[in-house]
């Protein structure tokens, strides 16, 4: 069979002209379920639709649908930007691709809140291009810089978990069991890599934990977890952390800062942690300073980390939430059922620590570039472009009174799809036409003319099917191909 193809590959470029033609409709007509050897029977048909220039305009036509059509799965599968303020415009990768029954992905609102759905995890990347690629994924050296953002865990409950985080995913070169090079401490995937765990919380606990790479366990400070003959951290509790609690209030999005002090070797002593409130005057602090792998942490800063978010639920989240075994934790049980729909992160900014002597880069990566988007702001208002932009000012589209209006894809896609079908089948309902008056002249021994007065030509008795019956007959045709005349 491949051997065939290319016969009639070699048949079609390699003969005359009209045969080039006849190539180029078999080509377009192969997409809907047609052989290329419907060409042979109907080089009348074709001499026809050369004239009237049918080919290129069909051909158009089911570009153009596929166009949409792809920009609409990119639309799915590339869910946006989002400005941190400090680099620009990062572009979001979610996993799942390889598995799309079961992709849940994240929204992304006016390029300033990421919304992670339940089940879903993204990465911050340099571009979203549809396929998985390491070296697309941005590396942040947090070294003497503190990143600051909101989170609303509101609608999150025990058994819960929304977390953002940073690990070595941009220098791993193992696509992983997940296909898209996610690696962390615990090797979820099957791959393992140092990870920066800033936030894993509901609106009942939070954790902010530090992992070597070989380190699941890690080192972590904050509040709630524990089982049986043991407790989780209790830096906090549920008066001052939780809903209606003092001083964070997480019925409420509140404001996280992670610094990440180093001396002037650009070497990490630790993170520290601030949450707060704009309607509460105490904070919430965590301060981890002692790590055995805090060298290794260093290290991994150094080469870049990716910035990841993900919400996932379990009814096994005790180490998270749990009570454990001094009965001062906030969950007694976990109903994975109850979670919301969606967390959400937003208003990212990254900044140099005040006074620090590490002076490092945070990366030599370049932002990411928008997409031009047809937008419009309400019905009476034209619509607009929104062209590339890889500023790291504050970036908002959207119009106050109706919200981000964008022209769906889809319909636009289905119209070209059914308007390029419908052509195609034009085309092919012409062709049939012309072989069918064609087989009636031949019965009724008339001779049958071409188009414009083109001889038609006579195929050798085996050129019956789609290709020569013998080697013979292909060098035969490639000697003496047929003449046409010229096209006006």
């Amino acid at each position: 069979q491949q051997q065939s193809r290319f016969l009639w590959r070699h048949r079609c470029f390699g003969s005359g002209h009209y045969l080039r033609n006849c190539w180029d409709v078999c080509c377009l007509g192969n997409l809907y379920g047609r052989t290329a050897a419907s060409c042979n029977d109907n080089r009348r048909g074709l001499a026809l639709f050369n004239k009237m220039a049918v080919v290129k305009q069909i051909r158009s036509l089911v570009i153009v649908g596929n166009f949409f059509l792809l920009d609409a799965t990119l639309g799915k599968l590339c869910p946006g930007h989002v400005n941190v303020r400090g680099f620009g415009l990062a572009s979001l990768v979610p996993t799942g691709w390889m598995t799309l029954d079961d992709f849940e992905s994240v929204d992304v609102l006016n390029e300033r809140k990421v919304v992670p759905k339940l089940g879903s995890r993204a990465y911050f990347s340099e571009d979203c291009t549809g396929t998985y690629n390491s070296s697309q994924y941005l590396a942040f050296n947090l070294l003497g810089k503190s990143l600051r953002y909101t989170t609303d865990l509101s609608s999150l409950g025990c058994g819960c978990n929304a977390a953002l985080y940073f690990a070595s995913m941009r220098h791993n070169k193992q696509p992983s069991e997940c296909h898209d090079y996610y690696c962390d401490a615990n090797n979820i995937c099957g791959q393992s890599c140092a990870e920066l765990d800033i936030q894993e919380g509901n609106r009942y606990s939070w954790h902010t934990t530090l992992h070597g790479k070989e380190d699941p366990t890690g080192m972590g400070k904050g509040y709630g977890g524990g089982g049986a003959g043991w407790s989780g951290p209790r830096q906090w509790s549920f008066e001052e952390y939780g809903p209606g609690a003092g001083c964070i209030d997480t019925m409420k999005p509140f404001q996280v800062s992670a610094m990440f002090p180093a001396d002037q070797d650009c070497k990490l002593s630790g993170i520290q942690l601030t949450l707060s409130q704009a309607d509460h005057a105490c904070q919430l602090h965590l301060d981890i300073e002692t790590y055995g792998k805090m060298d290794e942490l260093s290290e991994a800063l150094h080469a870049g980390m990716t910035p990841v978010v993900s919400y996932w639920s379990s009814d096994d989240l005790g180490w998270m939430d749990g009570m454990g075994s001094d009965g001062k934790g906030p969950c007694n049980m976990d109903n994975a059922t109850l979670c919301g729909a969606s967390a959400s992160f937003s208003d990212f900014s990254i900044e140099d620590i005040v006074g620090s002597s590490c002076k490092a880069s945070l990366t030599s990566q370049k932002p990411a570039k928008r997409r031009t988007k047809l937008h419009h702001a309400s019905s009476a208002a034209p619509v607009r472009a929104e062209t590339a932009s890889t500023t790291s000012g504050d970036v908002l589209i959207e119009d106050q009174s109706q919200g981000r209006v964008g022209i769906s894809p889809f319909p636009l896609a289905l119209i070209g799809f059914l308007v390029g079908s419908t052509a195609t089948i034009a085309v092919l309902a012409v062709i049939s036409f012309a072989r069918n008056r064609r087989m009636k002249q031949v019965k009724t021994g008339a001779p049958a003319q071409g188009a414009a007065g083109m001889p038609n030509f006579v195929r050798p008795a085996s050129s019956n099917n789609l290709l020569p019956g013998t080697a013979d007959e292909v060098q035969e045709q490639q000697e003496t191909p047929p003449e046409v005349q010229p096209q006006m």
